[in-house]
């Protein structure tokens, strides 16, 4: 952008006025932040905040937490450090040489609950991990989409780790994301799922791992065809999930999941 659109906007410099005690601090914050707003405008700073990232990325893949404290400290992220924050670096690191498996790996992590006399960085806590994964979840826009391309667009952005329990903790926290704005959501375009915000997180939980597995199941060559999934098999174990999460009247339709079926067959999920 033209800097000089900006005149008038931010300033360059406070009126001279005299000031004391908290009014002066807050008015030499002010400053600084009008300051590093217009650097930030410039392709200098733009470049500079690229060169930081990249070098981050290459500490992240080689231990993530190393990757995060270089961005703490290189200014790229501010403190006090953001589970959003991480989140962010994760989505948009990818153009800047981000391994997709080092994502998937972080996003796994449960994180190092609290030990006494041990102060490990936030980003290694378990809070951090678990919100740094809610948040990475929210980055996506899944409203009113179905919820196979949602899973379709949130695996498209990083690979899933080797451990059931890190799969399990990932499709949790997408689920509660997707299950609740997708067009399976109750109120939206195909309102199948409850209105109970639990029962609609669980279904779309349950829908997304037989997805995954119908996904390995017809494209892994070491299956034998005729050890394949069918679409009747995969209509048997998602039509009604019992009614701790299915409510009654609200099974999936056949032709919906005869749908999805069909969508996997001939469009494997890629990651």
């Amino acid at each position: 952008q033209d800097l000089h659109g900006l005149r008038g906007v931010i300033p360059t410099e406070l009126p001279d006025v005299r000031l004391g005690g908290e009014a002066a601090a807050d008015s030499a914050t002010l400053a600084e932040a009008a300051a590093e707003a217009v650097e930030a405008l410039t392709p200098r700073y733009a470049k500079r905040r690229k060169r930081l990232t990249r070098r981050a990325t290459q500490l992240f893949r080689e231990k993530s937490t190393r990757g995060v404290q270089f961005l703490v400290k290189s200014g790229v992220i501010p403190t006090p450090v953001r589970p959003s924050d991480v989140a962010s670096f994760l989505r948009s690191a990818v153009v800047v040489g981000l391994d997709k498996p080092s994502i998937g790996q972080y996003l796994g992590e449960a994180g190092k609950a609290p030990v006494a006399h041990k102060s490990p960085h936030p980003w290694e806590r378990d809070w951090f991990h678990a919100d740094c994964l809610r948040s990475y979840c929210d980055t996506f826009h899944f409203g009113g989409q179905p919820l196979l391309d949602c899973l379709r667009m949130f695996l498209a952005a990083f690979r899933l780790p080797g451990e059931a329990q890190q799969i399990d903790r990932i499709l949790q926290a997408f689920a509660e994301s997707c299950g609740r704005c997708c067009a399976e959501a109750h109120g939206g375009r195909l309102g199948l799922f409850s209105p109970d915000v639990k029962k609609a997180s669980d279904a779309a939980y349950l829908l997304s791992f037989s997805i995954i597995m119908l996904n390995t199941d017809l494209h892994n060559e070491n299956i034998r065809p005729d050890r394949k999934m069918t679409a009747e098999d995969f209509v048997r174990n998602n039509r009604d999930y019992g009614r701790d999460i299915t409510d009654e009247g609200m099974e999936l339709p056949r032709e919906y999941l005869e749908g999805i079926y069909e969508s996997i067959r001939t469009n494997q999920i890629r990651t």
